[in-house]
């Protein structure tokens, strides 16, 4: 392990069973404390991370691997459960098929309809618990539960971790170089993480109402990375601004590979090669981002375009241009009501399980894109009027 100041050298020596996430943190830490810039470069080998690694309020910091394919940061094994018989509002045990990493005082988040979210005006699609203790396949709470948990819902740790996680005052940050490993397995239930188990989790401040409530995160750059077997996101960023993922492979994701979410702007996903992945980008309530010069091949949707904030000027002027997409399972683009201006120029799609493009919206610019051996339509219009040309 070295830090590298912009002007000072430290070398620090890793363990032939690789570093603790307790030892890299405190490496980053350090590192971040440079107010002209440093680096933290990290040895190849496998090392497993028990928390995220938290970079906050960094300015001009670099993490590398000195290797990509063999630096390799790694979650622990999923934390799950299986409800086997259906738990009653007022139960104060759960039984499980099977459970896996639970110890007693750990929270439980309970994939099953909660309590009525202020924002949607609908139940929440979980609700919390929390262990007094494991009997076997039982499950034991502290406090009864306030919500039902039906047989086959799935439970999981509501703070697991991210392998990064970039909060705070952030500007030049560049992560390159790294094989980051989400630790899904053969055998693990269906899980989309969300905001947890990522690869890459940055979020600036905001709210669903107010939209940015602070600084967004500025020139977040990821680089020639290996980002795999994620339960959650490969990359997501939230209220994040001019960053640009380039040169990454990002394969076997849960949930999305790339994620433009929620008032990030001007960001750029471009070179990525894409597989077997949810969703390979998304892009909810981003502005003037541009995906381009993608490979994209067999995943369920290739891009997916669409509101959820209320806020004038979302999912506008956001370009798509350049991208190959093979085998997709359902649409390989898909655009969404409540946008407009977007842009689909120039891509490759090949043998979409359904459609070639979907479009919403408003004022559309499509056009030069080559598709064929849809599922079912090379180019489908459900709402608003378009400009399109072959």
């Amino acid at each position: 392990m070295i830090i590298r100041s912009l002007f000072a050298a430290v070398c620090l020596t890793t363990s032939a069973l690789g570093l603790t996430a307790d030892e890299l943190q405190s490496f980053i830490n350090e590192a971040v404390k440079s107010e002209k810039g440093s680096e933290v470069v990290i040895s190849p080998g496998k090392h497993l991370l028990e928390h995220s690694l938290v970079i906050q309020n960094a300015k001009k910091l670099r993490i590398a691997g000195l290797d990509a394919e063999t630096t390799v940061l790694q979650l622990p094994p999923l934390a799950f459960a299986e409800v086997a018989d259906a738990a009653k509002a007022g139960d104060t045990a759960i039984r499980v098929k099977r459970h896996q990493s639970f110890k007693p005082g750990m929270q439980l988040h309970i994939e099953a309809d909660g309590a009525v979210d202020s924002f949607t005006k609908k139940p929440k699609p979980y609700h919390l618990a929390i262990i007094a203790k494991i009997d076997g396949n039982t499950l034991h709470l502290v406090e009864p539960l306030d919500f039902p948990a039906p047989s086959g819902t799935l439970i999981r740790d509501p703070q697991a971790p991210n392998i990064f996680e970039i909060r705070g005052k952030i500007e030049d940050v560049q992560i390159s170089k790294l094989t980051l490993d989400g630790g899904r397995v053969e055998g693990n239930p269906p899980v989309r993480g969300h905001v947890q188990l990522c690869g890459i989790f940055a979020q600036g401040p905001y709210s669903y109402e107010k939209g940015p409530t602070g600084p967004l995160v500025k020139n977040l750059h990821i680089e020639r990375c290996f980002i795999q077997n994620c339960h959650g996101r490969g990359i997501a960023l939230y209220a994040c601004e001019d960053a640009l993922i380039e040169n990454c492979t990002i394969r076997d994701t849960s949930d999305e590979a790339i994620d433009f979410d929620h008032f990030t702007t001007n960001s750029i996903a471009r070179h990525n090669h894409i597989a077997r992945s949810l969703i390979g980008v998304e892009l909810n309530d981003a502005i003037a981002c541009t995906v381009e010069q993608n490979d994209f091949l067999a995943c369920q949707t290739g891009i997916n375009l669409w509101r959820w904030c209320k806020q004038p000027s979302l999912n506008e002027k956001n370009i798509i241009r350049d991208n190959q997409f093979d085998q997709t399972r359902g649409n390989a683009v898909q655009i969404a009501s409540n946008t407009a201006q977007n842009s689909v120029i120039g891509n490759v799609i090949t043998a979409s399980g359904k459609n070639g493009i979907i479009l919403n919206g408003e004022g559309q610019i499509v056009k030069g894109n080559q598709i064929s051996g849809s599922g079912l339509k090379d180019l489908t219009v459900q709402a608003g009027k378009h400009e399109i040309t072959p």
